[in-house]
């Protein structure tokens, strides 16, 4: 399923008990920024913003997204980047899939003894 939101566009793909998440824009590269923390109160969100944008991205309120048992919030903030929260009951993982920064969300699972 693809979400437009604002200038992003947002895939999200559910396989394997995850849910696969991939953020890009035609107004240029869009990475994770990590050093964005203090940026939102959540210790849940995750930080995109466009690299190099041909223009600023607008601000833009928050919304919900559901997919399966998976739901997450997202909004534009003044600096034009693009937050998405999650539930504290999932996991993050992030890593590159065709050149693409990815998260993958999953549910935490008991440890196994």
């Amino acid at each position: 399923m693809q979400i437009n939101y604002g200038p992003y566009k947002i895939r999200a793909h559910e396989l394997d008990q995850k849910l696969t998440v991939q953020v890009t824009s035609d107004l240029g590269e869009v990475h994770i920024n990590d050093n964005n923390n203090d940026a939102h109160d959540f210790p849940n969100g995750v930080c995109f913003n466009i690299v190099n944008p041909t223009e600023k991205p607008e601000a833009k309120g928050l919304k919900r997204y559901a997919f399966g048992e998976y739901t997450f919030i997202i909004g534009i903030n003044n600096g034009g980047d693009l937050f998405l929260f999650h539930s504290v009951q999932l996991t993050v993982g992030k890593k590159v899939i065709n050149g693409i920064d990815t998260i993958n969300l999953a549910f935490l699972k008991d440890p196994k003894a």
